[in-house]
C-alpha cells in the first residue's frame, strides 16, 4: 500500500489494488509520509469506500472526529466480530465511532436518550447487547465517560444493521427516491442549501437509509414495529426546545404515511428529531 493521505494518528488513505482506501491503526498516522509504502496488517482496519464521493465524505467525517473516538470504535469492532464470529460492513468503523461521540456530547449538555426497546433488545439480539455492554465499559475505560445502560442497546443495533451475514439491500428505485425525496423535505424545512458533500449531510443520508429500512421492513428489527411505549418527557421537551426540527421530522411523517402508508412510531420520531437538530446545529454554527 502506498500512503496517499494522514488524517490523524490513527487513520490515512491509501492506495491499495488500484483503489483508495481509509485505513485505521492505532498509530498508522504518527509521523507517516506521502506516497511511503506500507504492508497490510491484520491489525488494521480497512474502509473500502464504494466511489470517490463516499471517500471524501468519509474522510471528512474521520477528520472532524478526535482520533480517539476512531481508535476506540475499531478496537470493540474487533472484538464484536470475534466475539460474535461474525463480519461487519466496514462503515461501521466511522459509524460507530460518530455515533459514541454524539453519545458523549449528549452527555455532557444533560440531553438523556431514553431505549425503550431496551428488553427487545435484550431479548432478542443477547449477543450484540452483551457486546455493547462491552463497548460501555470500554468507553467508560479509555474515555472516562460513562455513558447509560440505553446506549448498549444502541450500540447492539449498529451490530445488527451492519452484519453482513444478515444484511438486507434496499436499492429499489421507490427507496432510491424516498430517499431522496426526504433529503429535500429536511432541508427545505430548515432552510438550508443541500450541499452534498459535507460530513453533515452524508451522516444525515446514512441514517435516512437504516430509518427507510426499518420502516419498510417487517423483521426482524425491534425498531421496525409499532411501538406502544415512548419517552413523553423526552418527546415534549424536543417539542418545546427543538420545534423547528420536530415540526420538519412531522413533515417527514405526513409524507410517509401519505406516500406509503407507513406511520413512524414515537421512539423513531425522537430519534429523527435529534438528528434533524443536531444537523441544523452543526450548518448554522
Amino acid at each position: 500500500m502506498i500512503i496517499q493521505n494522514v488524517l490523524n494518528n490513527n487513520a490515512v488513505v491509501a492506495r491499495h489494488q488500484q483503489r483508495e482506501v481509509i485505513v485505521v491503526e492505532r498509530g498508522i498516522g504518527f509521523r507517516a509520509k506521502k506516497d511511503a509504502k506500507m504492508a497490510l496488517r491484520d491489525s488494521m482496519k480497512v474502509y473500502v469506500p464504494e466511489d470517490q464521493a463516499k471517500l471524501k465524505i468519509a474522510t471528512a467525517t474521520i477528520a472532524s472526529l478526535p482520533s480517539v473516538y476512531l481508535d476506540l470504535a475499531a478496537g470493540i469492532i474487533q472484538e464484536a466480530e470475534k466475539r460474535l464470529q461474525t463480519t461487519f460492513n466496514s462503515y461501521l468503523l466511522i459509524e460507530l465511532a460518530d455515533h459514541v461521540h454524539f453519545a458523549v456530547q449528549r452527555l455532557h449538555e444533560k440531553i438523556v436518550l431514553h431505549n425503550k426497546l431496551l428488553w427487545e433488545i435484550q431479548v432478542a439480539y443477547t449477543q450484540e447487547y452483551e457486546m455493547g455492554e462491552w463497548a460501555l465499559h470500554q468507553i467508560a475505560v479509555q474515555l472516562h465517560e460513562q455513558l447509560p445502560e440505553d446506549e448498549a442497546g444502541f450500540i447492539a443495533l449498529k451490530f445488527v444493521s451492519n452484519d453482513l451475514n444478515h444484511q438486507q439491500t434496499f436499492n429499489s428505485l421507490a427507496f432510491t427516491q424516498t430517499l431522496a425525496s426526504l433529503t429535500k423535505i429536511i432541508f427545505y424545512n430548515l432552510g438550508l442549501d443541500m450541499n452534498v458533500k459535507t460530513p453533515d449531510y452524508q451522516r444525515l443520508v446514512i441514517h435516512l437509509k437504516f430509518f427507510l429500512q426499518r420502516m419498510y421492513a417487517a423483521a426482524p428489527s425491534p425498531l421496525s414495529l409499532k411501538m406502544e411505549h415512548y419517552d413523553y418527557v423526552l418527546l415534549k421537551h424536543l417539542q418545546q426546545d427543538y420545534a423547528r426540527a420536530y415540526h420538519c421530522m412531522e413533515d417527514v411523517d405526513r409524507f410517509m404515511q401519505q406516500k406509503l402508508a407507513i406511520a413512524i412510531p414515537k421512539n423513531e420520531q425522537i430519534y429523527l428529531t435529534m438528528h434533524i437538530a443536531r444537523l441544523a446545529k452543526s450548518l448554522t454554527e
